[in-house]
């Protein structure tokens, strides 16, 4: 696993197809409401039609007037979704040149749905890597985790 990645799961009472139905299409500004000096999410542009097809972009704007591009990379309905990020207009974009996301949806042994996600950092050179491993382990895994108990609440 890379120093720069995280990875949180949780479990939710909907179906696999209901969960992933629910997270892929999410309005973002909903789930991304900033963490310590992370920003919020503050709006989506760019996007044409549904966030269904691998190919598809858009830009994500955020609450320090920063933006990304996003690239949904792969869709397999209703277990896996995958992205890169990149374009990075804030701070982040000195210490990284994109960054991967992925998405697993699976049925348990309760009959209940786990989602895992992951998220990688690729660094723009060996002195970002421990700015972003603090940014990762501090940070990160904190925004992806209230992030995605906005999303369980919502689906559930």
């Amino acid at each position: 696993m890379s120093l720069l990645s995280a990875t949180i799961k949780t479990t939710v009472t909907a179906s696999q197809t209901a969960a992933f139905e629910h997270i892929v299409p999410i309005d973002l500004t909903s789930i991304f409401k900033g963490y310590g000096l992370l920003p919020s999410v503050t709006g989506i542009k760019n996007q044409v039609g549904n966030w269904d097809i691998a190919g598809q972009t858009r830009t994500v704007h955020l609450s320090d007037n920063s933006s990304v591009q996003e690239l949904l990379t792969k869709y397999e309905h209703p277990r896996y979704f995958s992205y890169t990020v990149s374009g990075f207009t804030g701070v982040l974009g000195f210490l990284t040149t994109s960054a991967n996301g992925e998405w697993w949806f699976s049925i348990n042994s309760s009959g209940q749905t786990t989602i895992e996600w992951r998220y990688t950092f690729n660094a723009r050179s060996v002195l970002a890597v421990p700015i972003l491993w603090l940014i990762t382990n501090l940070l990160w895994r904190n925004y992806m985790n209230n992030a995605l108990q906005r999303s369980k609440a919502l689906i559930e």
